[in-house]
């Protein structure tokens, strides 16, 4: 669909998660890697594009108190403004194929070592590096002796053909790894000429990061318009606040994968009491995480468990004497290469009243509310170690290792108000993610309320008004913005939602509480 290929458009996928960035994401991210880097037809990021990914970096870069990440991709022009005038670390990553030896045929390939097959072809031989049997290898289940799953397994991964396979995000996690064992060796090689040449204990200068990022910090807050532009530019695009580029984003939702995820959960902050969570059951056997490497081949795992055994002295003394040498050619060579329902209603109604406040005494959270469409328990935090979070009994591929859900908290008239909690407000912003179920009927009229320790202030909005409040910056999200107040200086805000005027014809979801 067309909302489909907008979506795809580089940087519009990440919105729903960079407007709750510290939570979501986590607060102590030392790397983030960008690679949303699908192009309009002039093979460049459009300008949407630009703004989105200058919103994201911030968020990443505002979201730790102990930590600050460094950049790998995206935007050429970002990464400079924030390189030149807030002392960012970046970088641009290439592609790790320089020295990587081609696959001209079939019985070529195998006389490659395993890691090389099929990766890198010259236009002739591209059938074999693009052939699905290669590029998607694959395997749903591993027989190994237990009960079989439940539900019958396809035997490979299904996977759009436009994917890049798993061969190109090997390859993408050795140049990776490369880079940050080269960090290491460097930053080992400077520990141990400083305390050699001034002793022990390394002085603080050398590795305290308090003061570098508390520096970078406040320049990215204190980036003007005129030398960083393109963050300020959703304001104009998606009516979002230019302040935002300048302040922390929090976020609680129920889609995966996310950071922390009992910590960062929408049910973390409800004051509502009964809320279920609808889920497909998960698959409880034996799942097979073996990774399959060919008898013979380098295989990374048994090299990062050397070091576990004394006994292995020998083969680490062999291992690096290879790394010594990898590091002098290498500092030869250099580093490795490196959009809906309510946007068409929207179109066709006037434009809105004020609307209407009033103040309530008190707001009783309501009952009924169900969280659905997402994976049972909190364990999609998108590691590695939560393999299975998304293993569904009714799943065709156990294997395939998808964390994606789309969670909401969903409820109707019948179940009154929903009541959040929004703690540490800095910027005084509040908004909500949201999805309706059903047509809205004329008789609609959803109301919130915002309340900040001694006073509640209730907004209500009958359907024209609320289909003009509500924004779609980008296909999928319909944001909802329930307060935005600069001189807010109130940090504990609670707010509540509710709809009425349809009975239980309107089904409605949160996915997404976002404040600053």
């Amino acid at each position: 669909s067309q909302d489909e290929e907008e979506l795809m458009i580089g940087g519009r996928s990440t919105l729903i998660h960079s407007l709750g960035w510290s939570s979501i994401y986590g607060s102590d991210v030392d790397m983030v890697v960008w690679d949303d880097y699908n192009l309009e037809e002039k093979g460049e990021l459009d300008e949407t594009a630009k703004a989105l990914f200058d919103l994201f970096a911030r968020q990443a870069l505002l979201a730790g108190e102990t930590s600050l990440p460094f950049l790998w991709g995206g935007d050429f022009n970002v990464l400079w403004n924030l390189h030149e005038n807030a002392d960012v670390d970046v970088g641009q990553l290439g592609n790790g194929l320089s020295g990587v030896e081609e696959t001209i045929s079939e019985s070529a390939a195998s006389g490659l070592e395993w890691a090389a097959q099929y990766l890198k072809c010259s236009s002739k031989s591209k059938r074999y590096c693009e052939g699905e049997a290669y590029k998607f290898d694959s395997h749903c289940w591993v027989d190994h002796g237990g009960d079989a799953p439940p539900t019958p397994q396809f035997d490979q991964i299904p996977v759009l053909p436009t994917a890049v396979g798993w061969r190109m995000h090997q390859i993408k996690g050795y140049t990776l790894s490369y880079n940050i064992l080269a960090a290491l060796d460097d930053a080992i090689d400077f520990w141990a000429e400083k305390t050699i040449f001034e002793g022990h204990p390394l002085a603080d200068e050398n590795w305290h990061m308090g003061e570098y990022i508390t520096n970078v910090q406040d320049k990215v807050k204190a980036l003007a318009e005129a030398d960083a532009p393109h963050c300020f530019q959703l304001e104009a695009l998606m009516k979002l606040p230019k302040r935002l580029c300048a302040n922390r984003m929090k976020g609680r939702t129920e889609h995966t994968p996310r950071a922390n995820p009992v910590d960062t959960s929408l049910r973390s902050v409800l004051d509502n009491s009964d809320v279920s969570v609808e889920s497909a059951g998960l698959y409880e056997g034996y799942l097979s995480d073996d990774v399959i490497i060919p008898s013979g081949e380098v295989n990374p795992i048994e090299i990062a468990n050397l070091g576990k055994n004394p006994s292995n002295a020998r083969q680490r003394r062999l291992l690096r004497k290879g790394w010594l040498r990898q590091r002098s050619m290498r500092r030869v060579e250099g580093n490795l290469s490196g959009r809906a329902l309510l946007s068409s209603v929207k179109r066709s109604i006037v434009k809105s009243t004020a609307v209407m406040q009033r103040r309530l005494d008190r707001i009783e959270p309501g009952e009924g509310w169900k969280v659905i469409h997402t994976f049972p328990g909190d364990k999609c935090d998108g590691s590695i170690a939560s393999m299975g979070c998304g293993a569904l009994k009714s799943s065709e591929c156990l294997l395939e290792g998808h964390q994606g859900s789309r969670g909401g908290v969903w409820g109707s008239e019948s179940t009154g108000w929903l009541v959040m909690d929004a703690p540490g407000v800095e910027s005084g912003f509040v908004a909500l993610n949201l999805e309706i179920g059903s047509t809205l009927p004329d008789s609609f009229v959803l109301e919130y309320a915002i309340e900040n320790g001694e006073t509640t202030t209730m907004s209500t909005m009958n359907k024209e008004q609320f289909v003009e409040k509500v924004q779609v910056p980008v296909p999928g999200m319909s944001l909802l913005t329930l307060f935005n107040d600069e001189g807010n200086t109130k940090t504990e805000l609670v707010v509540s939602i509710r709809v009425k005027g349809c009975n239980d014809d309107c089904q409605f979801g949160v996915t997404h509480l976002y404040w600053s």
